[in-house]
């Protein structure tokens, strides 16, 4: 609960909002509720008003990565055909979760190619005539004779 200043004799303590917790008496604030699903692990306990969230092991076709420290990383990640056999979540080939791989509809490959063109015909029709009035403006220079 958020309560007033110092001793807190007038202060009015509220409960904190939803999917927010305190686990101790104090002028800090509320927390925000830890989502087990998020990290891909599964929920022990749920969250309430004093007390986080308790995640456990990872779901089905998720692992823990182990740091260089050793220390395991706290989110999950998907099991996939790379991933080492050693890790015991990851054996069985049921479990196996598909990594979405963003594909481009042909329709939008066909319009950056499109584009992609324009922009480099541009850019080629801008340096020829670039070079063109450089060449121009030193001829006519040289033959004033005012270069400098």
């Amino acid at each position: 609960q958020d309560c007033g200043d110092g001793s807190g004799g007038d202060a009015q303590c509220v409960a904190c909002p939803p999917r927010k917790f305190k686990d101790r008496w104090g002028h800090h604030g509320c927390k925000p509720c830890l989502s087990c699903a998020l990290i891909n692990r599964v929920q022990k306990s749920n969250c309430t008003a004093t007390a986080d969230a308790v995640c456990g092991e990872c779901l089905p076709g998720f692992y823990r990565k182990a740091r260089i420290s050793g220390q395991l990383e706290w989110e999950c990640i998907p099991c996939t055909k790379q991933t080492p056999s050693s890790k015991p979540q990851c054996r069985s080939r049921t479990n196996l979760v598909k990594v979405a791989v963003p594909t481009v509809p042909p329709q939008d490959t066909a319009l950056l190619a499109l584009t992609s063109s324009a922009l480099v015909i541009i850019v080629l029709v801008l340096l020829a005539l670039s070079i063109i009035y450089c060449k121009r403006f030193w001829k006519s220079q040289c033959q004033r004779g005012e270069l400098v």
